[in-house]
């Protein structure tokens, strides 16, 4: 499948401060993109000169060719949801319509039914004609995910898109989300702290820490990495026996005076238990107890 999105050696530095430095990753087409990382990382940084927001150093191609931000027609295949902002004393109809009017080539003959699809989308075709000021927030961020499709994009890029929204709000948009890929072919990539969500949506990840790429690749290749147990012992682990463990490469960490638990042990299972076993210790119990998105932020 090809790439719609291709990040190549993307830097950006504020003044001496470097906020991304060497950011590479791709976005194929009609997938979604979980971008995580701890706060500021830089997630909301690196879509911003993604979009062509902020200067930066490195290439960005979108659809095969590199990116440019004067291409209005390029540009209008990209829905986004970063710092979006409202007319807060217009209603929801009258937000979109100024931004379609806006829109260079754009086709608005049918801009009235165009609207109100929108709308009834994110779920806010009740709504239409409401003041803008008087939405909660979690309304208001169905707006601008409604902003973000104006143009029927190829590619999403929404930073933080379940910020302040209620449990039925959050399953909204993420059936959506989940639709347009399936159903348009159109590729998406995210930043959320709701790691559920990400685990849930995302078919890859892109992980920022240090202003690098510490992770990029699928959730299912991440769980095989980060098997994690908790194994059960008929007595008392030491600290003898811990530092043992440790000095032999396995991640251990004692979490009860006969319980331990393993990191990272799809390699190092059988060698831990084979030392415990060498050391007097009865195994009772095994537990599987991955954790493979929280490990990323350990």
């Amino acid at each position: 499948m090809e790439n719609i999105l291709e990040v190549r050696h993307l830097q950006k530095a504020f003044g001496r401060h470097e906020v991304l430095k060497d950011i590479n990753f791709t976005v194929e087409q009609g997938k979604i993109v979980g971008l995580l990382g701890k706060n500021g990382s830089g997630k909301t940084t690196l879509m911003k000169s993604i979009l062509g927001l902020l200067s930066h150093s490195g290439e960005v191609y979108f659809e095969g060719k590199e990116l440019d931000v004067k291409d209005t027609r390029a540009m209008n295949r990209i829905g986004v949801l970063v710092d979006t902002a409202f007319f807060e004393d217009m209603t929801a109809f009258d937000n979109l319509e100024i931004l379609m009017l806006s829109t260079p080539h754009r086709d608005n003959s049918n801009r009235k039914r165009d609207i109100m699809e929108l709308l009834k989308f994110v779920g806010l075709e009740e709504n239409a004609r409401e003041r803008v000021k008087g939405f909660s927030f979690g309304m208001k961020q169905r707006l601008a995910l409604a902003q973000a499709l104006l143009n029927g994009p190829k590619l999403l890029i929404l930073d933080e898109p379940f910020v302040g929204l209620d449990p039925l709000g959050i399953t909204l948009v993420k059936d959506k989300l989940m639709e347009l890929c399936r159903e348009k072919q159109a590729s998406i990539i995210f930043s959320s702290h709701q790691l559920a969500e990400v685990e849930e949506l995302s078919e890859e990840l892109v992980v920022i820490e240090d202003g690098h790429v510490k992770y990029f690749g699928t959730y299912t290749d991440l769980a095989r990495q980060n098997k994690e147990y908790r194994i059960i012992m008929d007595k008392e682990v030491t600290l003898g026996m811990l530092k043992s463990l440790n000095e032999q490469g396995c991640e251990v960490q004692k979490i009860s005076e006969q319980q331990i638990r393993l990191s990272h042990g799809e390699k190092t299972l059988d060698p831990v238990l084979f030392c415990l076993h060498e050391n007097g210790y009865t195994i009772c119990e095994i537990i599987r107890e991955d954790r493979p998105l929280e490990t990323l932020f350990a």
